[in-house]
């Protein structure tokens, strides 16, 4: 398809521009002939070969993601899913045309953005994946480019061409998916062949370190045990630096497991916490609260306490206005008395 020749699909959709390419696909815009002013996403899946096998894949990878934005169609913040065109052996997804910048944009005209920015991207793009989590799909590719915010700041999350159906049988025995990824955003396990929901965390957990640093994942360094070393190149608070490190851990068990947990940790309101605090950053958002019951069993076993060591120190005529008249053997035994009654 040439971009400078106007072409007509379905009968009803007009291709006038090229909005971006992947590896499997282009996406138009297209012009509505039927309906005056309407615009759409048209996603065209581009195979080279002709033979019968590659077009039987493309259309089983055309069917799959068909499939996949019927599930997620209804989410407001998900670009809504029209219908598909199948013409001479072509594949066409027509879908909301969202008008606005990317992620990408903002933080190049903007170098970097502010820290309740990015806590807002954050909120929602987990409101988002709580989403798609819940119907067993994996997005695969989170990062600055598949996130369009428009004029009204409302935010979308696009391109579900990667997206994965979670098996969950899939056990390191089967034979490894699709490697499908974005090198800098995805995680160990998923350039592996293994995605997993949190896979998208730690997508998103470097889409908001890029946000507050401006620096691409390429620009950053690992330390010794493969962790991304970020903290010293943004102005951004201990409390979400022990978030965002947490998304971005190596080892995906030590990561976030869910988006839930994420947003108990942003919520301000919340009691417990479950973050691990990162190296050389004294953790500051675990917040623990008490009963009655418990304060009063603390006073108890804290006077108990004082009182045991007060003995101690007056058998060892170590207290003020004591003085030691004991044979040190004897003094010992006394010692040794005292502390086993106490247990």
């Amino acid at each position: 398809m040439n971009t400078g020749i106007s072409k007509i699909i379905g009968g009803r959709y007009e291709i006038v521009a090229l909005l971006g390419e992947g590896g499997f696909s282009k996406t138009y815009l297209a012009n509505d002939l039927l309906q005056s002013g309407m615009h759409y996403a048209v996603k065209h899946f581009t195979f080279s070969s002709t033979k019968p096998s590659a077009v039987t894949t493309a259309k089983n990878l055309f069917q799959r993601e068909v499939n996949i934005l019927q599930k997620l169609n209804g989410h407001p913040n998900i670009p809504s899913f029209f219908e598909y065109v199948e013409e001479n052996q072509e594949f066409y997804l027509i879908q909301q045309y969202i008008q606005g910048n990317t992620l990408t944009e903002k933080i190049q005209s903007r170098q970097n953005l502010a820290e309740s920015e990015v806590i807002e991207m954050i909120h929602k793009v987990i409101n988002i994946l709580e989403f798609v989590h819940e119907n067993n799909i994996i997005h695969r590719d989170i990062k600055p480019d598949n996130i369009i915010i428009d004029k009204d700041d409302n935010l979308f999350l696009i391109d579900f061409g990667a997206v994965k159906e979670f098996i969950a049988q899939n056990t390191q025995l089967q034979k490894p998916g699709t490697q499908i990824y974005t090198q800098g955003y995805a995680p160990i396990e998923q350039m592996r062949g293994y995605p997993r929901f949190n896979s998208d965390i730690y997508a998103l957990g470097m889409t908001a370190i890029e946000a507050l640093t401006g620096l691409e994942p390429q620009a950053l360094t690992l330390d010794i045990y493969g962790e991304i070393v970020w903290r010293d190149k943004a102005e951004v608070s201990d409390w979400l630096a022990n978030i965002l490190s947490k998304m971005v851990r190596y080892e995906f068990s030590t990561r976030y497991q869910t988006v839930i947990e994420i947003k108990r940790d942003l919520n301000p309101n919340q009691s417990v916490t479950n973050l691990v605090p990162t190296q050389a950053i004294a953790p500051s958002i675990n917040i623990y609260q008490t009963s009655n019951e418990s304060t009063s069993n603390m006073i108890l076993y804290t006077i108990m306490g004082v009182l045991s060591i007060g003995a101690i120190l007056y058998a060892a005529g170590l207290l003020p206005g004591t003085r030691n008249t004991q044979p040190k053997r004897q003094q010992a035994l006394l010692l040794e008395t005292t502390l086993i009654s106490d247990v």
